[in-house]
């Protein structure tokens, strides 16, 4: 059995849409093992009837990680101190209470863009600042914090950038293949690897290195069978969290389950 096919397959709600009594099924016929789910706010999160009432424990589903909310009004690095203020509230009510649900680890954004050359420095000391505080939470209450590898002006489009970023926060990383537009991917990941920075989990899609574009892997530039031994390398044991919507902009036709259970499975057996 290859490395990648011990591991948990798992694929962001943004593929069948947030959990519920009629998609849980759907997903579970891809035999996905776990997800990512995705709220604005804690309100939303406690009006998931599926989560609330423990629905995908029917069908063995594991709620592995929650994607704390991302825009420019919520970006962890503004400069205004009041917006910055609310934005880390609501990612540690949203913690919180994903904990209390049973999710591992939260996903969090550094920043969002545009970010000029002159406002960095400061933008990457506000975002370095509240990933110690939320990662602070996150361990109080049995999580992981993992940080994201974004793209074009965002902070951690470099790996270089990303390591001096995380290094003594605590928190770890959630590698994005997706996002690479500046450093090559395969290197971007050994960088990360050799870091010494835990690799918490991932988010596996393919795009053209132009911009993103989250289609299943293999219909990109993506060097998967390298990628996945840097991985193996460094025993990563997350799982191989697809983030691929059911239908990208780039694609004419939506995908379906079966279009992601076999492209998982191929994946996973170094078919790709």
């Amino acid at each position: 059995m290859k490395y990648a096919q011990t591991l948990k397959k798992g694929t962001s709600c943004c593929f069948g849409g947030q959990l519920t009594s009629e998609n849980l099924p759907l997903y579970k016929s891809a035999d996905i093992d776990c997800v990512e789910i995705s709220y604005p706010n804690v309100q939303a999160l406690r009006e998931s009837d599926a989560l609330t009432k423990g629905l995908h424990k029917e069908y063995g589903i594991e709620l592995w990680s929650i994607h704390l909310p991302f825009s420019r009004k919520l970006d962890i690095s503004v400069t205004d101190d009041e917006a910055r203020r609310f934005i880390i509230d609501t990612n540690i009510a949203l913690i919180e209470e994903a904990a209390r649900l049973g999710v591992k680890v939260a996903i969090l954004h550094p920043s969002s863009e545009p970010i000029t050359d002159e406002d960095r420095p400061e933008r990457l000391r506000r975002s370095k600042n509240a990933i110690i505080e939320l990662n602070s939470v996150c361990s109080k209450v049995g999580m992981k914090l993992a940080v994201e590898n974004l793209p074009r002006t965002c902070l951690c489009n470099r790996y270089t950038e990303m390591i001096e970023l995380l290094s003594g926060t605590g928190a770890g990383i959630v590698f994005d293949a997706n996002h690479s537009l500046v450093d090559d991917n395969v290197e971007f990941l050994a960088a990360l690897a050799d870091s010494g920075i835990e690799i918490v989990s991932l988010h596996l899609s393919d795009y053209d290195g132009i911009d993103e574009r989250h289609r299943l892997p293999g219909e990109g530039i993506n060097d998967w069978k390298n990628l996945l031994a840097i991985l193996e390398r460094v025993n990563y044991s997350g799982p191989l969290m697809y983030e691929v919507p059911m239908k990208p902009k780039t694609c004419e036709l939506p995908y379906t389950y079966d279009d992601l259970k076999e492209n998982q499975k191929k994946l996973a057996a170094g078919e790709l």
